[in-house]
C-alpha cells in the first residue's frame, strides 16, 4: 500500500526540503507570489489538519461526492487524501498546464486545460493555500473483500467508546479506504467501522488485499477556471514532482530557490513509489 513507500522515505527525507535560511534583509521570507494567485504573504496561518481522521471528519456536510465522481457501485468515494504523510504535489516551472476534468471521474474527458499557479503546493497540509484556492480533496478507492478465516472480537473505536464486533468464521467484510497508521474503514452488516488491520492480518484474507485507489484534487487555475486533476496524471508532468516530507502535520508553497532540491527529492520520492508499486504487482 501506499503507507509503506511513504513511510519508509519520511525518516531519510524529514530533514529535507525545509525552507532555505532567510537572507537578513527579509528576502526569500515568503514562498514566491505569482501575481494574485498565490496566497498573500499577510494571511493569517491556518491550524493544520494533521490526523487523516481530521481530515474525512472534515468533509463539507453539503456534497455528496460519491454522486459527483460518478464511479461504479464497486468503489467507496471519501473526503481526503489517505496515508500517515498524504500524498501531494509541485509545481516547478511557470506556465505549467494539465488537463483537468470538469468531474473526478476518469472516464470524463480530460478537456479542461489548467495552468497552474509557480511554486504552488498541492497538499493537504498546505492549509494556506487550501484555503486560498477552496482546494477540495477526494479519494475513490475499488471496495475489496476480506473473508474471516477464524472467529474473532475485534475492538473498534465508536462514539461512547471502544466497541467490540463479534465476527465469525466465512463472514464477509469490505475494505472500503485507508486512513492511517494503520486504520482503514471497513463495512460490516451495512455498517462502516474504523478497524487496525494489523488485528485482521492473520485471521482473514487481508494479507490478499490489494489497495487500488484514484486520488483527485478541485483547483483553482489561473484565469479562474476550476478542474479535477488525478494525482497519478499531476505528476507524470515534467515539471510537476510529489511534494518534499518536511515534517508530520508541515506544508506549504516551496521557495524560489528549492525548485532543484525539490525536483530532486520529488523524482526520488516518484522512483522508490514507483518500484514499491511494481514489488507489489509482482507478489
Amino acid at each position: 500500500m501506499k503507507k509503506a513507500w511513504i513511510l519508509a522515505l519520511a525518516g531519510s527525507l524529514a530533514a529535507c526540503g525545509q525552507p532555505a535560511d532567510t537572507p537578513a534583509d527579509g528576502g526569500g521570507s515568503t514562498p514566491a507570489p505569482l501575481e494574485s494567485e498565490a496566497p498573500g504573504a499577510d494571511m493569517p496561518d491556518s491550524e493544520p489538519i494533521a490526523s487523516p481522521y481530521e481530515v474525512t471528519e472534515s468533509a463539507p456536510d453539503d456534497t455528496d461526492y460519491a454522486a459527483l465522481a460518478g464511479y461504479p457501485d464497486t468503489w467507496y468515494v471519501s473526503y481526503g487524501w489517505p496515508g500517515e504523510y498524504p500524498a501531494g504535489f509541485v509545481v516547478l516551472e511557470q506556465g505549467v498546464t494539465v488537463n483537468g476534468r470538469a468531474r473526478p471521474n476518469p472516464d470524463a474527458p480530460a478537456n479542461v486545460a489548467c495552468t497552474l499557479p509557480q511554486y504552488a503546493n498541492y497538499q493537504i497540509w498546505n492549509r494556506k493555500r487550501v484555503e486560498h484556492d477552496h482546494l477540495e480533496f477526494i479519494v475513490a478507492s475499488k471496495i475489496e473483500p476480506v473473508v474471516m478465516q477464524v472467529d474473532a472480537n475485534i475492538e473498534t473505536p465508536g462514539d461512547e467508546g471502544m466497541q467490540v464486533l463479534e465476527l465469525k468464521a466465512g463472514d464477509v467484510l469490505s475494505y472500503l479506504r485507508y486512513l492511517g497508521e494503520g486504520f482503514a474503514i471497513f463495512r460490516v452488516n451495512g455498517q462502516e467501522y474504523t478497524i487496525n488491520e494489523a488485528e485482521l492480518r492473520d485471521i482473514s484474507s487481508m494479507s490478499a488485499v490489494s489497495l487500488e485507489e484514484d486520488q483527485w484534487v478541485e483547483v483553482a487555475c489561473i484565469g479562474g477556471k476550476r478542474a479535477w486533476l488525478l494525482y497519478d496524471d499531476a505528476i507524470a508532468q515534467d515539471d510537476i514532482v510529489p511534494s518534499p516530507i518536511v515534517g508530520f502535520g508541515e506544508a506549504s508553497d516551496i521557495y524560489p530557490d528549492e525548485v532543484d532540491k525539490v525536483r530532486a527529492e520529488g523524482l526520488e520520492l516518484e522512483a522508490f513509489q514507483n518500484g514499491a508499486l511494481d514489488e507489489g504487482t509482482d507478489e
